[in-house]
């Protein structure tokens, strides 16, 4: 069974349930179950969709809203859980039921003491915990405070829609079985490219956020999607105005500059802190990176120095992307607050005419797509004696125990000497290459060339 979403009366059917009931299956009681993700990705919804279908009780602990009772109870009243129980349904007016209940601790990163609680209330094991937050913050907190985290957890990541899960909202279940049998048969899809490659455009410009996907289905009204996806983006400049654990100043400016540095025109552009911050040195910002790489905001790319199937093994922790956690909402960051009448980027994507500078959204999508899958953000680039790029590789994932590496190409004409170099250079460890570009599959040699969405299914 796949997860139902209820979000104003529209149904939304999300993967990741699957893992929650796998969760309930093999490892609730003795271990909490701990949903990571950036705000408003989903996370309570998809807790307490668990809640309604699998128990016969649940009860949410918002800790952004938990009064000084619901707090004061995780920190003394632990030597007494039937007390501590008894306040809980009285507070919550809800009663709870042995062996067949659920507790959902919200936003948990706001309150650490709860978590060190939960080794406690696991070893009861009178009822299930599910915690959903993001870590952003909470290790520092914690040393702070000196917290004992739970080794108890049984940790999933939650992400923003992807292009399948968008397609089942818009009541469309038919596409990607389409799509996964080209991918696999490497057999041109014809005429119905043209109509999947607009209905992944409209993905990159609503996005995965579900409540712009929502609006989206609700109205087709982009000016409601905008406004969703603009009050996400201040949502999240709010977080991190409201942190204390690292320099709001420099948290706030990578966020800022993520559209100015994806935007550069040339193809080997890392992320820039001098961009930024000409005095800035990485050891001050690698901490603020931290920061929006654990609330999930960001999808950091590292650079691999020296390619292998244990990818992670060589990577240079200086040399880094940064996309966006969501494709529509890196073209909201990127217009600033203008009307979404006079967004040239809306119209550059839903009309296929893309300039040079504006196929960061095509990276930042494939970044995003490949993130959801489970791979981790890679790229390479090598440098000659003067510190000249001379090769870069977009994206690498492992597959089959060999390297595949990616090119996402825009525009019509490209060239993939890069894949050429880096083929020869690593012969034996790597397999195929694939080139993401905006037409059909066809192969040439070990070169696989893919539609965009197909990014989706890697």
């Amino acid at each position: 069974m796949i997860g139902v979403r209820k979000m104003q009366e529209i149904t939304l059917k999300r993967k990741i349930y699957t893992e929650l009931q796998k969760w309930k299956k093999e490892y609730a009681p003795e271990y909490a179950l701990f949903i990571k993700g950036a705000r408003r990705v989903g996370k309570t919804t998809i807790a307490e969709e668990l809640g309604k279908n699998e128990y016969k009780s649940y009860i949410t602990i918002n800790f952004q809203s938990a009064n000084d009772t619901i707090r004061d109870l995780f920190v003394n009243s632990l030597l007494d859980l039937d007390y501590f129980y008894s306040v809980i349904q009285i507070q919550y007016g809800k009663k709870l039921y042995n062996r067949e209940s659920l507790i959902i601790l919200d936003e948990i990163q706001l309150f650490p003491l709860a978590r060190q609680a939960l080794k406690t209330l696991l070893a009861d094991g009178r009822y299930d915990f599910i915690e959903t937050g993001s870590l952003a913050g909470i290790k520092k907190k914690s040393e702070k405070a000196e917290i004992l985290i739970p080794s108890e957890e049984y940790s999933v990541e939650m992400f923003p829609l992807d292009f399948e899960e968008f397609l089942w909202a818009m009541n469309d279940e038919v596409t990607m079985p389409i799509v996964r049998n080209s991918y696999e048969s490497l057999k041109p899809l014809g005429t119905l490219h043209r109509d999947i490659f607009r209905k992944f455009r409209e993905y990159m410009c609503v996005g995965g956020m579900p409540q712009a996907v929502v609006k989206y289905m609700d109205s087709k009204d982009f000016e409601k999607v905008d406004f969703a996806k603009k009050e996400i983006i201040e949502l999240y400049r709010n977080d991190i105005k409201n942190q204390e654990e690292e320099n709001k100043i420099y948290v706030g400016n990578i966020l800022e500059n993520i559209p100015s540095e994806l935007s550069k025109h040339e193809k080997s552009s890392t992320f820039k802190l001098t961009h930024v911050d000409k005095n800035a040195r990485y050891r001050e910002y690698s901490g603020p990176l931290n920061w929006l790489r654990e609330a999930m905001i960001v999808n950091e790319a590292r650079n691999v120095t020296d390619p292998s199937p244990a990818l992670t093994l060589n990577m240079d922790e200086e040399r880094f992307k940064c996309y966006l956690l969501d494709t529509g909402l890196l073209i909201n960051l990127s217009f600033g607050d203008g009307s979404y009448l006079d967004n040239e980027f809306y119209k550059a994507i839903l009309t296929d005419k893309l300039h040079i500078n504006e196929g960061m959204f095509v990276e930042n999508v494939v970044a995003q797509c490949l993130r959801s899958n489970g791979h981790k953000i890679l790229f390479y680039i090598e440098y000659n004696e003067k510190g000249k790029p001379v090769m870069e590789i977009d994206f690498l994932i492992r597959k089959d125990r060999k390297v595949i590496p990616i090119e996402a190409k825009s525009g019509k004409t490209f060239a993939i000497k890069s894949l050429q170099k880096f083929k020869a250079k690593f012969t034996k460890r790597v397999g195929l290459q694939y080139v993401l570009h905006d037409g059909d599959v066809k192969r040439d040699g070990e070169i696989i060339y893919l539609p965009y969405y197909m990014a989706a299914i890697l």
